[in-house]
């Protein structure tokens, strides 16, 4: 009979845990405490027994009970504070330069610190992504804009060369890609 006291106590305890933690450990041991409540309660079970089923039962419960709820009840978990800020993009008030030498950025209405995730130099008005925020510092990685690399590497313009096959006229017009990259440019702003 003294057992049930002993598994009485468990249970409240781990519930009381589990009560202000509310991380999904402590609760197993309180159901594998109600499980060796009730074979206390069972005049022929010994106390050997009693503790082998509750650490056994707690012991899988943990292990395999827990991340299935874990992965339902935390399901909307949403990122707030700072995490939040990661995978954001920003524009660079000052430059990010070489060998942590910080630069500033502004985002949502605050002035932060910024470096660059792998140290190299980002030129100011650049665009960025956060990638995670250390401390008061925002760590950010240049974001490739694809519309802007317009022209080829030498940045000398490609010709395009629109033959007109009449046969009144061999005409050969020609037009550079910049120019067109400029005027397209242009108008998207």
């Amino acid at each position: 009979m003294e057992m049930i006291w002993v598994w009485l106590a468990v249970v409240a305890v781990s519930l009381i845990v589990e009560f202000f933690t509310w991380d999904l450990t402590s609760i197993w041991f309180a159901v594998a405490g109600l499980i060796s409540l009730i074979m206390s309660a069972f005049d022929g079970v010994s106390w050997v027994w009693q503790l082998a089923v509750f650490l056994v039962v707690s012991a899988i419960l943990i292990i395999f009970v827990r991340q299935i709820c874990r992965k339902f009840l935390l399901k909307g978990d949403e990122k707030t504070n700072v995490d939040a800020f990661v995978g954001k993009k920003a524009k660079l008030l000052t430059a990010v330069g070489e060998n942590e030498n910080y630069g500033t950025v502004k985002f949502n209405g605050v002035v932060w610190n910024a470096t660059s995730e792998n140290g190299s130099k980002i030129d100011k008005d650049c665009e960025v992504e956060v990638v995670r925020v250390d401390g008061n510092k925002m760590i950010v990685k240049s974001v490739e804009n694809k519309d802007s690399n317009v022209q080829n590497e030498s940045n000398e313009p490609k010709e395009e060369v629109i033959v007109d096959n009449n046969e009144d006229s061999k005409e050969v017009k020609k037009s550079t890609k910049s120019t067109k990259a400029k005027k397209e440019t242009k108008e998207e702003n």
